[in-house]
């Protein structure tokens, strides 16, 4: 049986020197608890139609839609963007932005 041409019986370790320093900072730590809370929350089948009509290949052909809102008003246009809280629609001439929480239902008739 040959030995090895170098055999280590431990497992390697190195000794490495650092500047200590005196300064001891103490932090002073936080128990507050801060709770973010949504009193009126998405629905998902809004999103989710919010999100297809707002792809790129839709907003090409501008689709006419219409918004159904909390207080029984309905807006009549295009969707320009949509960024999760917002949506911008193009209403005529011009943009309005409608709180994501407000609309009620999504239609393509009127």
């Amino acid at each position: 049986m040959e030995e090895p041409l170098l055999f280590i019986p431990t497992p390697p370790f190195y000794y490495i020197e650092l500047d200590k320093e005196e300064t001891q900072q103490f932090f002073e730590e936080s128990t507050s608890v801060y709770e973010i809370s949504r009193s009126e929350k998405l629905n998902s089948v809004i999103a989710k139609q919010l999100y297809y009509f707002c792809q790129p290949i839709r907003k090409k052909s501008g689709r006419v839609l219409v918004l159904k809102l909390r207080n029984n008003e309905k807006v009549i246009g295009v969707i320009e963007a949509f960024d999760g809280d917002q949506v911008k629609m193009k209403v005529n001439e011009n943009v309005e932005i409608i709180d994501v929480t407000d609309i009620v239902s999504i239609s393509t008739k009127y």
